[in-house]
C-alpha cells in the first residue's frame, strides 16, 4: 500500500483509508468515543468500501484524522465527515484533509456543509478557498445548515505574477482577520459573553435596511467589476455611518487579536474591515487594474449570501 497517496506534509501524510483504520479512526472521533454506535458503524462501513471514500492523515504516532467524499449529493462530490483528533488540531491537519478531497474529487463540484455556529469550520472553508452557497433551515433547531461549494479544476490557477501575490496576500491577510473578529463577537454572543442592548439590536436592524439593495446575486448574474467593488465599498459607509450612531470606535483588524469577550465595536470592525478593502480597490483602479480575483470573491462571500453579514440578524441567538 502506498502511504503518501494525497502528498507527505513533513510531519504527517495523507494517504487513502483502508479497512484496517476503522477501529483506529473510531479511536479519534470524538463523537464515537463518547459512545455513539451509529458514528462508529459508520466508520467501519466507510472503511469496508471500495473504492475507499476515506483518506487519513497520520504520522508516527499514529492516526491523527480523517475526511470522507461521497457521491450521492446529486451525483456531485459531498464531504460527508471531516473529524480531526482533539490532540492534532491546529497542524493545518483538516486543511490537508480538504485539500486532498478536493485533488481526488471526481466531480466538476464538490459541497459540504456546516452548522452556522460552527465558526471554526467555517474559517476552515474560507481558508481553503470554499463558498457559501446555500442555507438550510430546521436540521438542528435555532441552526441553521450552510452548504459550502469548492470548484476542483477551477481553483488550480497558474502562478501569479510577485505583483499580484502581493496584492492578493495583503487582501488575504485583511479578510482572515476580519473573519477572525467576526468570529469573536458571534462566539461571545452565542456563549453569553455579550448581551446586545436595544441600541446594538437596532443599528443593525438599521444595516441591514440600508445594504438590501446589495443582496445576494446567483453566480451567473455578471456584473461590472466597477459595480462589484462598489457594492463591497458600500458597506464601508454604512458602518461608518452606524459606529458613529452608536459611538463605537472602528479599530484596524488586520494582523490584530480581537480583544475578549468581544462586541458591537468588534463586529463593525470586522465587516469595516472588508468594505475598507473594496474602498482601495476602488482607489487603485485605474493605476492597479483589476484585483486578484480570488480576493474579490472572498470579500463578496464575506458580505453577500447566505451566512454573510448579509444575514447578519440570524447568528443571535438571545
Amino acid at each position: 500500500m502506498d502511504t503518501v497517496d494525497f502528498g507527505d506534509f513533513g510531519d504527517f501524510v495523507v494517504r487513502r483509508g483502508t479497512d484496517a483504520d476503522a477501529d483506529g479512526l473510531t479511536g479519534i472521533d470524538s463523537v464515537a468515543l463518547e459512545g455513539d454506535e451509529e458514528r462508529a458503524a459508520g466508520i467501519r462501513r466507510w472503511c469496508r468500501q471500495a473504492p475507499g471514500p476515506v483518506l487519513v492523515a497520520e504520522d508516527a504516532s499514529g492516526l491523527l484524522g480523517y475526511c470522507v467524499t461521497e457521491y450521492t449529493f446529486f451525483e456531485q462530490g459531498f464531504v460527508t465527515m471531516l473529524m480531526v483528533s482533539p490532540a492534532a488540531r491546529g497542524r493545518g491537519v483538516g486543511r490537508r484533509l480538504l485539500d486532498a478531497a478536493a485533488a481526488s474529487c471526481e466531480t466538476p463540484k464538490l459541497f459540504t456543509s456546516t452548522n452556522v455556529s460552527n465558526q471554526p469550520m467555517r474559517r476552515l472553508l474560507h481558508r481553503a478557498g470554499w463558498q457559501p452557497v446555500g442555507l438550510v433551515q430546521g436540521l438542528d433547531e435555532g441552526d441553521p445548515e450552510l452548504f459550502h461549494l469548492y470548484r476542483p479544476q477551477a481553483s488550480r490557477p497558474g502562478p501569479p505574477s510577485r505583483t499580484a501575490a502581493e496584492a492578493e496576500s495583503e487582501a488575504a491577510a485583511r479578510l482572515d482577520s476580519a473573519w477572525e473578529w467576526w468570529s469573536a463577537a458571534i462566539e461571545d454572543a452565542q456563549e453569553g459573553h455579550w448581551i446586545r442592548t436595544p441600541v446594538e439590536r437596532q443599528v443593525m436592524d438599521d444595516l441591514a435596511a440600508a445594504t438590501v439593495g446589495l443582496g445576494y446575486l446567483d453566480p451567473s448574474v455578471e456584473l461590472p467589476l466597477r459595480n462589484r467593488l462598489c457594492r463591497i465599498a458600500t458597506w464601508a459607509g454604512a458602518v461608518r455611518l452606524a459606529a458613529r450612531v452608536g459611538g463605537w470606535e472602528l479599530a484596524p483588524v488586520t494582523g490584530a487579536t480581537p480583544p475578549r469577550p468581544a462586541g458591537m465595536a468588534e463586529l463593525l470592525s470586522a465587516v469595516h474591515a472588508v468594505g475598507e478593502q473594496g474602498e482601495a480597490w476602488l482607489r487603485r483602479l485605474p493605476a492597479d487594474g483589476p484585483p486578484p480575483p480570488r480576493a474579490l470573491a472572498g470579500c463578496e462571500t464575506f458580505l453577500f449570501g447566505p451566512g454573510s453579514a448579509e444575514d447578519l440578524r440570524q447568528f443571535f441567538y438571545d
